[in-house]
């Protein structure tokens, strides 16, 4: 607990000086992002106690892995755009862009962390089913929350941790892509890598509890049908 305050102390600390290259408030506006969309489950957490309804809990973490899943998605059609005009650029007038290269990465990849909670809440990541598919509801939902428990959620959110470590150290050195002549800065683009995970996490945390809710007969609606958990 003491390394998480110092680092985030450091944090703070950074956004307040702008240090190094007076990217503080670039910092803290991104930083922002993870202390509003905490603040906006905790609300959640409070609204489920009070209503005394886990749902009121799972429903925020179930918008916000949706509304991602919605910018990863929208993120696919502009890239189609970029790299046609890339192409075009380079073969049609001989006058390749600097920049295509680089912003194609970091938009494919921050579509991929994006989507990385929604496609959990949907249940389309791949998984290995030939057993799976044989077991009743009940005995599905107890593997899930094994799993969950024992292996997912203890390394998701070490990684998510290691991620925004990883994060901030980029932002101390000001660090550059070194890929191109653009060159630009990285440690935006490394921010989510940190916020995927950080939302993967809450989405399984939110699987969970439907887990032990269908362990208690409770009615759990799959969330790809109409309406869904909103």
């Amino acid at each position: 607990m003491d390394a998480v305050l110092s680092v985030l102390s450091e944090t703070h600390s950074l956004i307040l000086s702008g240090k190094p290259e007076g990217h503080g408030w670039f910092l803290g506006v991104l930083v922002g992002i993870f202390y509003l969309t905490a603040l906006y489950v905790l609300w959640g957490v409070v609204h489920a106690v009070i209503g005394r309804d886990v749902f009121n809990f799972v429903r925020p973490i179930e918008r916000l892995a949706k509304y991602a899943g919605i910018v990863s998605a929208s993120i696919i059609p502009v890239l189609a755009v970029l790299i046609v005009y890339e192409v075009i650029m380079r073969y049609a007038f001989r006058a390749p862009t600097s920049w295509a290269f680089e912003v194609s990465y970091m938009m494919m990849g921050t579509s991929l962390m994006l989507a990385i909670a929604y496609c959990t809440q949907l249940r389309r990541h791949i998984r290995v089913d030939f057993f799976y598919d044989n077991v009743s509801e009940k005995q599905k939902a107890l593997i899930d929350l094994v799993g969950y428990i024992v292996l997912l959620l203890p390394i998701i959110i070490w990684t998510t941790w290691g991620l925004y470590e990883y994060f901030l150290e980029a932002y101390k050195v000001n660090e550059r892509s070194g890929e191109s002549a653009w060159n630009p800065l990285i440690w935006p683009f490394k921010f989510t890598f940190t916020f995927g995970f950080y939302l993967f996490t809450l989405q399984v945390v939110a699987e969970t509890l439907k887990c032990i809710l269908v362990l208690m007969d409770r009615d759990v609606p799959e969330p790809d049908l109409p309406g869904g958990f909103e």
